[in-house]
């Protein structure tokens, strides 16, 4: 019996392996190629913001890139990064764009979730440095400092107003003792320690004010942002 011809079977190990090449190496292309668009935009990022610290972390979400990147579109994109606002306090932003669309020029994206967290020791370099502050639980802030000796501790709760934030006392201790949080003198203290917001990157405006553990986070959200 005359042997199977063996050419077709070669030719199907060869397409065989290749496609198990373009198979594996098709992730590994769109890996690099978001790697390169995160990279690019981390450096754009860089150069509008001089105020950025360090080089911003830059993620962006959707699978696969590629797809994304040639339709010019991308559902999701995260960046975090580290900066000091015009006076010179630190301050954490991370920043969630949804369905970021390239257009002539720049960027824009149809939702816009930002949060921007003064660390607790800089609260203190604002007013008092003999103030400390820190997480009280539940959103609330925890206020200590000694006076004539005796360690007084308040919890407050932020509010924001017209661009203000400003502290309202739910509890207050002297010595260890409760004391009445509407004292005068708590009020008074209290009604000291206001912070002005500095104007926050793509023209957002902070809605909320909340306390966790790494610090005061003002939030903000906006539609239809251009990023530049």
């Amino acid at each position: 019996m005359p042997a199977a011809p063996r050419r077709p079977r070669r030719r199907a190990r060869a397409v065989i392996a290749a496609a198990a090449v373009l198979t594996a190496a098709l992730p590994a292309a769109d890996a690099l190629a978001r790697h390169h668009g995160e990279s690019r935009l981390a450096d754009r990022i860089a150069a509008r913001h001089p105020g950025l610290r360090s080089a911003p972390q830059v993620r962006i979400g959707g699978c696969p890139f590629l797809l994304d990147a040639a339709r010019g579109a991308h559902p999701e994109v995260r960046v975090s990064a580290d900066a000091v606002t015009a006076d010179g306090h630190p301050v954490r932003a991370d920043v969630e764009l949804r369905q970021v669309t390239e257009r002539p020029g720049g960027y824009a994206a149809s939702e816009v979730d930002a949060r921007f967290t003064v660390p607790f020791d800089s609260l203190g370099a604002r007013t008092d440095r003999a103030l400390r502050f820190s997480d009280g639980g539940d959103g609330l802030l925890r206020i200590e400092r000694r006076a004539f000796g005796i360690p007084v501790v308040v919890t407050a709760r932020p509010h924001l107003e017209n661009n203000t934030v400003t502290l309202r006392a739910s509890a207050a201790t002297l010595a260890g003792h409760p004391v009445d949080p509407a004292t005068p003198a708590i009020a008074q203290a209290l009604a000291e320690r206001r912070w002005e917001l500095p104007a926050l990157p793509l023209g957002l405006h902070a809605s909320e004010v909340t306390v966790g553990p790494d610090g005061l986070t003002a939030h903000a959200r906006g539609e239809g942002v251009a990023l530049g």
